[in-house]
């Protein structure tokens, strides 16, 4: 990690003063929560939104919003520019938010997120820059991308990124929520995460290649889970909202009211 990143972890944590003359901030108001958006990129999707004063995904957001309650430890696997880590912070008003971000370009702005909202006590900045895999490896890479940060994949070789198991770096951790979005690395991630959906039976929110559908119905039967709710945001992909079957009718059931109030909105 650069000096710069390191810079803002401290900064974020109160250790420090945040200079940068590299981010436009973006002040604004959502959900009563006073919220600054950090852009770098013109035209990136995700940055294109905080222009505007929202969030990215801010449907799918106020739907979880209104599953996950306060208070909740999240962990954010592919947190990107830190778009959902503000969120799950500062509107779900999460006791804890665990983000995993291993692309430079992007963790950068995510800290920068951090540190001008002052939620370096709630975000565990402590595994910025690792990428998540089901085994321990060093030497990955970024794809290079200059529009779109979400979509750049981690790749094997060229690189300086660590990645590790999900599960050894939550250890004595029990999450109430884990989102997960790593670019068709999804099952990889999944087995990495070992006995932890099983045992603290989180609920979650998967981004799911296409490619890989029929392997992710695999793993999520063998965990006891069950997709409570489907989004068809990409043609290549789809996001699972998934719970284990245990907690499945409660989740269900707040579902169809939600969704039913929204249709009759």
């Amino acid at each position: 990690m650069n000096e710069r990143a390191q810079s803002l972890i401290k900064a974020a944590r109160g250790e420090g003063v945040f200079k940068s003359s590299e981010f436009t901030l973006y002040h604004t108001w959502i959900d009563g929560q006073p919220i600054t958006f950090c852009g770098n990129m013109w035209r990136d999707p995700i940055q294109r939104a905080h222009r505007n004063g929202t969030f990215y995904e801010q449907e799918e957001l106020s739907l979880l919003a209104q599953l996950v309650p306060p208070g909740a430890t999240i962990v954010d696997i592919g947190a990107n520019i830190g778009n959902h880590s503000l969120y799950f912070a500062k509107v779900m008003k999460a006791a804890r938010v665990i983000p995993f971000e291993p692309n430079p370009l992007a963790y950068e702005v995510l800290l920068a997120h951090m540190a001008v909202n002052g939620l370096g006590q709630v975000v565990d900045l402590r595994h910025i820059g690792l990428g998540l895999s089901d085994k321990e490896a060093v030497g990955f890479g970024m794809e290079e991308r200059h529009r779109n940060l979400g979509a750049a994949s981690m790749v094997e070789g060229g690189g300086n990124i660590d990645v590790i198991r999900a599960d050894a770096a939550l250890d004595g951790i029990v999450p109430d929520f884990i989102k997960l979005d790593v670019e068709g690395m999804e099952m990889q991630v999944l087995r990495g995460l070992g006995e932890i959906p099983s045992r603290d039976k989180p609920l979650m929110y998967i981004e799911v290649d296409n490619a890989n559908a029929d392997a992710f119905e695999e793993w999520r039967d063998a965990q006891g889970y069950v997709s409570i709710h489907r989004i068809n945001r990409y043609r290549s992909s789809v996001y699972h909202i998934a719970a284990h079957m245990t907690r499945a009718h409660g989740y269900s059931a707040k579902l169809e009211t939600l969704m039913s109030e929204r249709e009759n909105a």
